[in-house]
């Protein structure tokens, strides 16, 4: 036990971390040294754990920590010296310290860590998801680079219906994709600086090759934002989840082909789009044309729900709803098709604000109708309580002036809408450090891809073709990358 901890334990100051060269050989060191452990001095260890989970300080040596854990896990908690309790509060301690240089050494075993917290059932589904969301953005504090984890914490968020603390996450804008398991773009894509560079780009340590990533497939990056948008539609933030169903449903698409699942999303991004903006959305320009021919045939019944809900026939928008009921419960859409019911009569009252900047009650209860029961509502009661309610959600800006003796009036916009100094102060902030983040973004990603050898060979391909034929200023090289290329780290579009 004592030969195991000392060498596990052996790697308690790395060196100063503006010293890399020094820092990455006093690692590889160590991880070589810890490989030459016996299998008797880690039984030896696993008899009784308990003295190095107490002296590994997983922030100084992350490694070593990682590597204790691993162990007791694979060999299980038998150990009657084993506090369950105290063990797991050390995988909680090593996952909110560990030092994100180091573990980009280990990225295997560490992914491995964190799969076996979700499928082990270590801690409850709440923990788990702040554990994971916690682990990703240490290793990559943009979070724009989508790994396999990414997918893991989405399919527990949504299987156990807890969202909070993936929101953080979901809300990372995805620019990025790490390089798979091919050996020869491993080779481009590898940075020669060490593992442990703090300036080096999350695209060169998150890959396959170290680990932090498990290989995976487009249809991942898919189901991940269909995901997403299941997280926001739970939330009722229409906005999110509208944005997440667009990239399901503009994914780049090779030979013609449109999976199940973004022609599935179409449908949702319709209904989605009329709760967002109570108008019928329209596909984005870059949307192929093939795709597009699809939606439209696929997702017929929903167009023409769309075409009813902008129009002011709420009596035919339930009948039709009530007709293909079993098209809604068949394609998992009921509950969305349900909300636009719901806010049918409300976007209706919204959009007398381009007729009217004051209206009375009676007026408002004149000229709206629900859908849910395709008639007036009863009394002018009923108008104010779903005007309350819409004011309460910040769905509708304005103010309500409720007055039994001259009547109740709603007037559109609010008391003010102009910004103070500070918030217009703040708002300038926080756009100008979104353009610095994704100008730095671009820069990677025009980098990376002015170095791939395909980009390097069509360059040459185009000089000779322009001197015999002349430039062709319809076909570039963004339009023959391929939907395998979003795994190899460049972006299809923005």
């Amino acid at each position: 036990m004592d030969q195991a901890l000392a060498i596990l334990n052996n790697l308690a100051d790395p060196g100063p971390s503006e010293n890399v060269k020094k820092q990455d050989a006093e690692i590889r060191g160590y991880i070589a040294s810890a490989n030459t452990v016996s299998q008797a001095s880690k039984a030896a260890l696993l008899e009784d754990p308990r003295r190095a989970l107490e002296v590994i300080d997983p922030s100084q040596n992350s490694i070593g920590c990682l590597y204790l854990i691993d162990m007791i896990l694979s060999a299980g908690t038998a150990s009657n010296k084993i506090n369950k309790r105290a063990f797991l509060d050390k995988i909680v301690k090593f996952l909110v310290r560990f030092d994100p240089a180091q573990i980009r050494y280990v990225g295997a075993t560490f992914r491995h860590l964190l799969e076996v917290i979700v499928s082990g059932g270590l801690f409850p589904p709440v923990v788990t998801l702040e554990l994971l969301a916690t682990a990703i953005l240490r290793i990559d504090p943009t979070g724009s680079l989508f790994t396999s984890t990414h997918f893991l914490l989405a399919k527990l968020a949504v299987e156990s219906n807890i969202f909070e603390p993936a929101i953080v996450i979901f809300d990372k804008e995805i620019t990025r994709y790490p390089v798979m398991s091919s050996n020869r773009e491993a080779r481009e894509a590898r940075d020669s600086r060490p593992l442990c560079d703090p300036h080096l780009n999350p695209a060169a340590y998150i890959s396959t090759a170290t680990g932090l990533t498990d290989n995976f497939k487009s249809g991942s990056v898919l189901e991940y934002n269909f995901l997403r948008s299941l997280a926001y539609s739970s939330l009722r933030d229409w906005d999110k989840a509208f944005a997440a169903l667009e990239q399901v449903i503009t994914h780049p698409v090779k030979d013609r082909g449109v999976s199940k699942i973004m022609s599935e999303c179409h449908k949702r991004w319709i209904l989605v789009g009329l709760l967002k903006s109570g108008k019928v959305p329209t596909l984005p320009s870059y949307t192929a044309v093939h795709p597009t021919t699809t939606y439209n045939s696929l997702s017929a019944d929903y167009k023409e729900l769309a075409s009813l809900f902008v129009s002011t026939r709420a009596k035919d928008l339930k009948e039709w709803v009530e007709k293909r009921e079993g098209v809604w419960h068949e394609d998992g859409t009921a509950s969305l098709v349900a909300e636009a019911l719901s806010a049918y009569q409300k976007w209706q009252i919204i959009n007398l604000r381009k007729i009217f900047t004051e209206i009375s009650i009676p007026e408002i209860r004149r000229l709206t109708c629900s859908a849910q029961t395709g008639e007036l509502l009863d009394t002018d009661e009923d108008v104010i309580s779903l005007v309350q309610g819409m004011l309460a959600s910040g769905m509708l800006k304005g103010a309500l002036d409720v007055d039994g003796a001259v009547g109740s009036f709603l007037k559109f916009g609010g008391p003010s809408s102009m910004l103070t100094e500070e918030d217009f102060a703040r708002e300038i902030a926080t756009s100008h450090a979104r353009i610095t983040a994704l100008n730095k973004q671009y820069k990677d990603v025009n980098t990376r891809l002015s170095e791939k050898r395909e980009y390097v060979k069509y360059l040459v391909y185009e000089q000779k073709r322009a001197e015999k034929e002349g430039p062709d200023a319809g076909v570039g090289f963004d339009s023959q990358i391929e939907d395998e290329d979003l795994m190899t780290g460049i972006m299809a579009h923005g």
